[in-house]
């Protein structure tokens, strides 16, 4: 009899996947499509379903780099993978472009009223990054997110490299590394006209940085710290204090997107974990195709479905909530994260997905209050969500016992290990038990612990966890 394989040692490979460059996967080969900016069109996205459905797994997944990929194409067919993927025009056939095709886009500002329409700046950054002889030795996760601000700003989510429009000044824009909007350092101002040529510059200081220090930086966030970070700032910027991005530190949440956008500009739509199957995608084309909609992708695994008439948006929610998709900021299910874990994860100890699914059904108070939930199959953490003010709770999955840790904020963490997967599972049910009977109306987890102390924390969770066994008969 065939016994499963044992899971393999995590990796942490140091590069990004492609088409042109797959990655071998527990399940077959992986093909990542770089973030399509301004989105797909429904032809495209049928291509992406009959795709999937022939020669992967059947499944397309969205990434928190606004990318999408194919799993569990066999070696044998990764040449008609990408024969078939070509008419997308998201294929680059050399993989060193490919590489450097990281440029996220915000999904909608040429919709949002709020926004500045960023979309052929976006364009023009990743020509330049692409076309630049000079950046082939870019490491292929550096990013650049190119924000116009609004509802589905990406002020929160963090990059290499950043262009922000600052409040009040037309078309100009603050560059800025490693970070937020609002935690990211500025390297100076620039207007739209020059912004693709500011960006190249910038990496190709970080590349010459890089050259110069042994061992060399990974990220231009590690950089910034380094000998000649000075270089990394644009020319005049010296001395500068930057203008002021709007609403930097304000948190873009599900409710900002999610639904029926003001006026119908755009439906936004989760589907659990980003996996979207290709029956369901090739469903949601077909609906898409003669109403001349189309999708934008976002870093938040979710999919804004665009240029649908305002009156036809409720037979699309209608149609959303029947292929499985989440339209409710209330939604149970987007406080979920889990990678991929087993079958298509060599490395992976468990099914986190399924165990994710399960498991945030069994926390409703902490999920109502911003904490999120995170299954790892392994110790890589490949489905790590970014920062949440809520905090993190997470299962990590070891060969030699598994861990619960509870973060209520940075640096600020509670572990439990050496758990069997049955003893993980009760200890994160008797924390949400714990937390349902400890906390007053409105309060957080930080706030919570901070009123009543570890002590009394400690107590009401090996409580909780004793009604647990006593239920489970132990």
């Amino acid at each position: 009899m065939n016994r499963p394989a044992a899971p393999q040692p995590p990796r942490v490979r140091g590069a990004c996947p492609g088409v042109a460059a797959p990655m071998a996967t527990g399940d077959g080969y992986l093909l990542r499509l770089r973030h399509p900016i301004g989105g797909l069109g429904a032809a495209a996205a049928r291509v992406l379903a009959d795709t999937a459905r022939r020669l992967g797994n059947g499944e397309l997944e969205l990434t928190l780099r606004g990318n999408l990929q194919l799993r569990g194409v066999a070696a044998g067919d990764l040449d008609a993978a990408r024969a078939a993927l070509a008419p997308t025009g998201l294929v680059d056939a050399q993989a060193e472009r490919e590489a450097r095709r990281n440029v996220l886009a915000a999904p909608v500002p040429d919709l949002d009223p709020e926004a500045v329409d960023v979309l052929a700046l976006a364009r023009a950054v990743s020509a330049a990054i692409v076309d630049a002889p000079a950046l082939r030795g870019l490491p292929a996760k550096v990013g650049v997110v190119v924000d116009g601000g609004g509802r589905a700003s990406l002020r929160g989510v963090p990059a290499d490299l950043r262009l922000d429009p600052l409040a009040g000044a037309g078309s100009r824009f603050r560059l800025a590394a490693g970070g937020t909007a609002a935690t990211a350092t500025p390297l100076g101002e620039v207007s739209a006209q020059h912004a693709p040529a500011a960006v190249v510059r910038t990496l190709r200081a970080f590349l010459a940085q890089r050259a110069a220090l042994d061992p060399p930086p990974g990220r231009l966030r590690d950089a910034l710290d380094m000998p000649g970070s000075e270089a990394l700032r644009l020319p005049g910027a010296e001395g500068e204090t930057p203008g002021a991005v709007a609403n930097a530190d304000t948190p873009v949440r599900a409710g900002d997107w999610l639904g029926v956008a003001a006026g119908g500009a755009w439906v936004g739509a989760v589907f659990p974990f980003g996996v979207i199957d290709a029956d369901r995608l090739e469903s949601l084309a077909a609906w898409l195709e003669p109403r001349g909609g189309g999708l934008r992708l976002t870093p938040w695994r979710a999919l804004l479905v665009t240029g649908v008439a305002a009156d036809a948006a409720p037979e699309l929610q209608q149609l959303l909530w029947e292929l499985g998709a989440v339209t409710e900021p209330a939604d149970r299910r987007l406080a979920a994260d889990a990678c991929v874990g087993q079958p298509g994860c060599a490395s992976a100890h468990i099914a986190a997905r399924s165990e994710a699914a399960a498991l945030v059904q069994r926390m409703p108070t902490l999920a109502a209050s911003g904490v999120r939930l995170q299954v790892s199959a392994c110790d890589k953490r490949c489905a790590a969500p970014p920062r949440t003010d809520g905090g993190v709770l997470e299962w990590i999955a070891r060969p030699d016992g598994h861990a619960v840790v509870l973060r209520s904020r940075p640096g600020a963490a509670l572990e439990w290990s050496g758990l069997a997967p049955a003893e993980a599972r009760a200890r994160i049910a008797a924390l949400e038990r714990a937390f349902a009977r400890q906390r007053n109306a409105g309060e957080d987890l930080q706030t919570m612990l901070e009123r009543i102390g570890p002590e009394a924390w400690n107590a009401a969770v090996d409580a909780a966890l004793c009604e647990e066994d006593e239920r489970d008969g132990d």
